[in-house]
């Protein structure tokens, strides 16, 4: 955790670099299951009260989850490409990596391990607004080299 007082100061290339860094001695420490327990716990608390209680307005005035999907397109919330594919799982992701931490790097990080902290973030927004326990897969990400983040959102 070398420079850690130093990171507000860095650049948004630098900052990505130490945070592959530290997700790295993070799954050496704790292992990769952990670490990406860890982040997912990280996503779920970025994914604060003012987006969960949108989300549950929108829900309110949706007569289907189908319906309540195209709202949250439309209000650009969760990456403006949730797709529900059957009536258990939505597909989505972004076009652009969001987080400030990363965005920037300058080379790709070796594990999606980062990038669980999304799948926490997609968890938090859809139980807070279906009052049940979902589950995230994520597919590939933008920090990873792909050309967008994909998931898959089991309701």
């Amino acid at each position: 955790m070398k420079d850690a007082h130093r990171f507000k100061s860095f650049d948004y290339p630098q900052k990505a670099a130490y945070m592959m860094n530290v997700i790295g001695h993070l799954e050496t420490v704790t292992g990769t299951d952990s670490a990406k327990e860890i982040m997912k716990h990280c996503g779920q608390k970025c994914c604060g009260k003012t987006s969960q209680n949108h989300t549950q307005e929108l829900m309110g005035e949706s007569q289907s989850i189908d319906e309540f999907l195209k709202k949250l397109n439309a209000s650009g919330l969760g990456g403006g490409r949730l797709l529900l594919q059957d009536s258990h799982t939505i597909t989505g992701g972004y076009d652009r990596c969001y987080c400030g931490q990363v965005k920037q790097t300058s080379e790709p990080f070796p594990s999606l391990t980062y990038c669980h902290c999304s799948t926490g973030w997609y968890s938090q927004l859809f139980e807070s607004t279906l009052s049940r326990s979902v589950t995230v897969e994520i597919l590939q990400s933008i920090t990873c080299g792909a050309d967008s983040c994909e998931f898959i959102i089991h309701i």
